[in-house]
Formats: C-alpha cells, structure tokens, sequence
C-alpha cells in the first residue's frame, strides 16, 4: 500500500480530512507491521483485540472531529435560539434515530435547544453523535438524578395506585415529569416554542391544505407560524398550545418501496442511508387519535410555570401538555396545518428495542402495531423532499457527515 497522502487517481492534492484520514490509515498499518513482525504471527490472525480496536476508532473520530472545522461549516438558520424551537426528548437506546430526528427538526423548524434525558435502562449514550451540533444547538445531556429527586419511585407507588405494571406507571411519571422540568429549563432560556413528542415522530407542515408553500426553506415551520398573522387565512387560534394528530407509517409494499427508491433521483450516497423518512413511505388511511403538542412558552400565564415547588404535582400530560383550555386541538387531518409522521420502523430495530422496553414484548405485539389503524396502507411522499433541500443548504460533504451514522444497521450493540 502506498501510504502518501498525495498519491490519488488525480493530480489534485486530497482535501485536508481525506488526507488526515489516509494518514491514520497508514500509520494504523504500520503499526500492525511492527506488531505481526515483532511478534512473528500470521497476517491473517487478530492483530488488535477488541479494546484497541474500539480506542482506534475513537481516535479517528476525534482526529476527524478536531480537524475538519465542521462546526465552523454547518449553515445556520436565519433564527437566534430564542425564537427557535426547543425540544424535549426521553430516549431509551434510540441513537439510530436521533441523527436523523435532530437533522430533520435543525432544518425544518428549525430546533436550536435541545434537551435530552437518558431512560436508566439505557446502554447507549448519545453524547458522540450530538457533539457535531455543539456550535449551532443548545444541547442538555440528563441523567435522572438531574431532573428527579432520590427515592421518586417510591412516592410515585404511594400516590398513584393503579392496576398497571408498576414498572409501566414508573415510565409513565419518568415521562411527565422530565417533560415538566425540561420545560421550566426551556422557559429559563426564552426559547419561544417548545416540541413534546418522541424521536420516532416528525413534525411537518400538511401540504394538503397549506398549498403552495416552501418546505424547502430552513426554519419554514416558524416562517409559517411567524407569518400566519399576516396571510389571508388565519389556520392556528391564538393559544399557549397546540395539539396535532399523527400519520402511522409502516413497513409496506417492500418490493415496490425498493424499486420506487431506485429509481427516484436521490444521490447514490444518500439511497445508502437507512432514513425512515425516506424508506417509510406508507402510511395508516386514519390518524391516529391521540396527538402531541407545541408550547408556545412567550404565550403561557406567568402561573403556569412560576412557584412550582413540588415536583410531583402533575401538571403536564403526554398526549395533552397543559390541558384544556390552554391546549387547542388536535383538529381533523384535512383542517390541521400541522401534523406529525409516526415511523413504526423496521422489524429488527423493534427486536433490539424489545430488549429493554417492556411494551414490546414478542412478536404479537409487533404484529399489533403493525396492524395499529384503520384503512388500507396510501402510499405518502409529503415530507421526503426535506433530504435533497438540507443537502443543497449545508453541502454535500458537511450533510454526510451530520448524516453519517442514521438509520437502523444491522450490526447495532
């Protein structure tokens, strides 16, 4: 192997990383000359065990990640952080989607502040693949101690008797709770608006009925809403909060679904990326009907947040924040301008959840979810135009890195 950097089909130099990359290679190839040779065996036997290969890789990524400048090249919506977007996300070993969640939401809202909450089940952490955004989101790492006091478990189970699985009703209050104290942390930084809804879930506008409209453009969500005032047609009440149902979309029509991906006009590299959002292109006829909900924090009462002492007083939901009448919605698919994409995901990505979520016990309950819905599966393309439009706004090479490990793989830990 030739290990000059400046040695390329080409008479061009590579670029800087190219070569800072070549020359790991190399010197990781050297290395394992003096080792073969020094301890005389074969070429083809293991050379690194498992720890130096894993400390090689994480070398890479640091050296990559020191010298490429890529926070200095990430484009940055015409947006501060305060009249942004917040988001608010409890993840449980879930970092196959969060890049492509994080893209997505960076480009379309677009999302500046970013709180993250790890379940204690959680085996992965997401700190690797967040760090590329450091520059442009706010980004909030927590582990439980950080938002619940010690022994919560125990007055959740005297105050909330309930015929289900305690360690479902645990869940469930971990859930609120994260979600109340995110908000107040949200509120602290007067971010205007805040998402509640999971890394599975994509907010969009509804093209059906918002017609004409650039979801092209970076930050277009908080162009529409910003702007809703001045257009002929108002779609949103004023409100502290709204309330949008969501678009199940399954795993369907295989063989269709890779022929159409083949011969759409994406980029090579990008038809290699697993992104649910371009994969998953079926949804349920019906929506689903409970929904999820935006903040509008610089629209709240004071009251609403302020003296809040006790953290076990439940004052926020799931499906319904802050409850009626300060939440308005969801309203029917054909009249909301706002709606979420539910992705159901792929079959192994469902084994590998199952491992820690007790919901996803076996595969009837697989077969549950995907049956979840009335209605035939309609074939739904409204939001996978966002992929080429983030490309062409951050550039080919920085949208490959930002992109590099999304999606599902089949060698997951």
């Amino acid at each position: 192997m030739i290990c000059s950097p400046f040695v390329t089909r080409s008479t061009a130099p590579l670029k800087p990383l190219a070569t800072l990359v070549t020359m790991f290679l190399c010197l990781t190839n050297i290395l394992i000359a003096i080792r073969v040779n020094h301890a005389g065996v074969d070429e083809n036997s293991s050379i690194f065990t498992k720890e130096e290969f894993a400390i090689s890789q994480r070398q890479l990524r640091h050296t990559i990640d020191e010298h490429s400048n890529l926070s200095n090249t990430i484009q940055t919506p015409p947006f501060t952080p305060q009249e942004s977007f917040g988001a608010c996300a409890l993840v449980l070993n879930q970092n196959h989607r969060l890049t492509e969640w994080i893209a997505y939401h960076y480009f379309a809202l677009p999302l500046r502040t970013l709180v993250i909450a790890y379940d204690p089940k959680s085996t992965q952490r997401a700190t690797d693949l967040l760090h590329r955004w450091k520059d442009v989101i706010d980004i909030i790492e927590w582990e439980e101690d950080d938002y619940l006091p010690a022994n919560w478990t125990e007055v959740v189970k005297r105050q909330n008797p309930s015929d289900k699985p305690i360690e479902r009703l645990i869940h469930e209050h971990r859930q609120v709770y994260f979600m109340q104290q995110c908000t107040l942390t949200l509120a602290a930084k007067n971010v205007s608006r805040v998402i509640h809804h999971d890394v599975d879930e994509y907010l969009r506008i509804n093209t059906d009925i918002v017609k004409g409209y650039d979801t092209t453009r970076p930050g277009h969500i908080s162009y529409f809403l910003n702007h809703q005032n001045t257009s002929k047609i108002r779609w949103l009440p004023n409100a502290s909060c709204w309330l949008f149902v969501r678009l199940y979309f399954i795993p369907w029509n295989t063989a269709t679904a890779e022929r159409d991906r083949q011969n759409r006009d994406d980029s090579s590299w990008i038809r290699s990326f697993p992104l649910e959002t371009l994969n998953y292109r079926y949804r349920k006829t019906r929506a689903q009907q409970t929904g999820k909900g935006i903040i509008h924090l610089s629209h709240l009462p004071t009251t609403v947040l302020a003296n809040r002492e006790n953290i076990f007083e439940k004052w926020m939901s799931v499906h319904n924040p802050l409850g009626r009448p300060l939440c308005q919605g969801p309203w029917p698919v054909a009249t909301s301008p706002l709606l979420l994409n539910h992705y159901l995901g792929s079959y192994e990505a469902y084994k590998f959840a199952a491992q820690w979520d007790p919901r996803f016990r076996n595969d009837s309950e697989w077969e549950r979810r995907l049956g979840r819905g009335k209605g035939e599966p309609v074939a739904d393309e409204s939001m996978t135009n966002w992929v080429d439009a983030f490309v062409k706004w951050q550039s080919e090479d920085v949208a490959r890195v930002l992109l590099s490990d999304a999606g599902w793989r089949q060698n997951e830990p």
